[in-house]
């Protein structure tokens, strides 16, 4: 399948950069081990396997860091200031957007809820409601929703730091977020679309 491509990669490209055997990689909210000399990423609530999906992204993250390292510029960018973003944001829309819009016009408050408390995201200021969540360590999405009225229809708009360019290519970036929506809106996606993000994973990273 398309994702073992990509996995084998991340793979080599890890164990030639890896000064240790062992790292400990916050995602979202769980806490996974990867263990180099095995191959292997795993839960540390429950030792179990880490998808092959999860494993890409966390081991993609894990070479942005070693090459680049990760400081936060406080320069908020969108995805279309990203390097090829342009190119990539009709995808990003239809992936991304799209079914983050959905949820927005059919149940704001379950999505705000589901960002706030499922996932520990911030209110910050901007928009009608935003927020920030946190990925990987200290790597910030920002959500700003417009609810919309009889006039002007719903809007989000998503932005990063601009020094996440540093460590994950545009369409990593677009993975991750494709992703995150899929944890986002769990059984309310559209099953194509679930489908695509192998897709992505195995042909853009």
């Amino acid at each position: 399948m398309t994702y073992e491509i990509a996995l084998n990669k991340a793979w080599g490209e890890i164990v030639a950069l890896a000064p240790y055997q062992k790292y400990t990689v916050k995602f979202l909210t769980d806490i996974y081990e990867v263990k180099i000399i095995d191959r292997t990423v795993l839960m540390r609530s429950s030792d179990a396997p880490a998808s092959e999906e999860t494993s890409v992204l966390i081991l993609r993250y894990l070479i942005g860091i070693l090459k680049h390292g990760y400081n936060q510029k406080g320069e908020w960018i969108s995805f279309k200031e990203l390097r090829g973003g342009p190119s990539y944001y009709p995808a990003f829309k239809k992936n991304t957007i799209k079914p983050i819009l959905k949820s927005l016009r059919e149940d704001p408050d379950s999505l705000i809820k589901n960002l706030t408390g499922r996932f520990g995201g911030k209110l910050v200021e901007g928009g009608d409601v935003s927020i920030e969540l946190v990925t990987f360590p200290d790597v910030r999405v920002k959500f700003i929703f417009w609810f919309g009225d009889e006039e002007l229809p719903p809007e989000v708009i998503i932005l990063f730091d601009r020094e996440l360019a540093e460590i994950f290519t545009t369409e990593e970036i677009a993975t991750l977020m494709f992703f995150l929506v899929i944890a986002l809106l769990a059984n309310k996606l559209d099953p194509v679309l679930e489908l695509n993000l192998t897709s992505i994973i195995g042909t853009e990273l």
